[in-house]
């Protein structure tokens, strides 16, 4: 059904695109999944070209490639996305940040540490904010934490550091 969409793949080196992608989403050849991600970004190539086929009468490259681009990305960011979840919920871990604060404001009925943490979250980057729901709320240790954002160690010292940096500003 999709012979004409890995047909074109395997042409002019259009398979740059997958790894394009990965490399877009920071997924490292490291990665156990890696292998997986890639035949399933093929596999989103594929589809997306038949269906780009389907609803173009003419196809040029130029026109194609980011289209092809945007679906494997989408394709290969679900996937992920879907992971980071089954991890969480493999951890006990909330899988939204309402939750965390509903957490946190039952364990702390002290209004001035909810205020303090409030205005921690807000100064955070969004990876920041990963690494604080994590460690607040599941209280795992920093090699744990960093197996489950898929982050070197070295990493989240830096985020610990950088978090406890913005804590002392306030």
């Amino acid at each position: 059904m999709y012979e004409t969409g890995f047909a074109y793949l395997l042409q002019a080196e259009h398979e740059k695109v997958i790894y394009g992608v990965l490399k877009r989403l920071n997924v490292s050849r490291q990665s156990p999944d890696y292998e997986d991600l890639v035949v399933e970004g093929q596999i989103a190539f594929a589809q997306a070209y038949c269906a780009y086929c389907q609803t173009h009468d003419s196809v040029t490259e130029k026109a194609v490639m980011p289209y092809l681009y945007q679906k494997v990305k989408w394709r290969l960011l679900d996937l992920l996305r879907k992971q980071t979840r089954i991890k969480q919920r493999e951890c006990g871990l909330p899988e939204n940040v309402d939750e965390l604060w509903i957490a946190v404001n039952c364990q702390n009925n002290d209004v001035i540490v909810r205020d303090l943490l409030e205005k921690l979250w807000n100064l955070c980057t969004p990876k920041e904010r990963k690494f604080l729901e994590i460690r607040l709320y599941s209280n795992l240790n920093l090699i744990k934490t960093a197996k489950i954002l898929e982050i070197s160690r070295k990493t989240v010292y830096n985020y610990k550091r950088s978090i406890l940096r913005k804590l002392d500003s306030l």
